[in-house]
């Protein structure tokens, strides 16, 4: 499962929109779309840890589910510990 199916489908267990998610996130409805749809991600540290904030769920289980199976090749982790060096 993809990084945007595991955002949609942990909303959507939560009863939360995606107008309610977006607005709690500070961004747009079409932009929350984007990451669900995969078609962009999440760059930002902080607006990951607010998502798994408001979802009720360990960061790490929002990025790469509940397995820890290929951590390392996931491209939103790489990314991460690229703004953290």
């Amino acid at each position: 499962m993809s990084f945007g199916e595991r955002i949609r489908e942990i909303r959507k267990e939560r009863g939360i929109t995606s107008y309610e998610m977006a607005d709690k996130l500070g961004i747009s409805r079409n932009t929350l779309t984007n990451w669900e749809r995969g078609e962009k991600e999440p760059h930002a540290l902080e607006v990951l840890e607010e998502m798994a904030r408001i979802l009720q769920v360990p960061l790490k289980n929002l990025l790469v589910g509940e397995k820890e199976v290929g951590i390392e090749n996931d491209p939103i982790i790489k990314n991460l510990n690229g703004q953290m060096d």
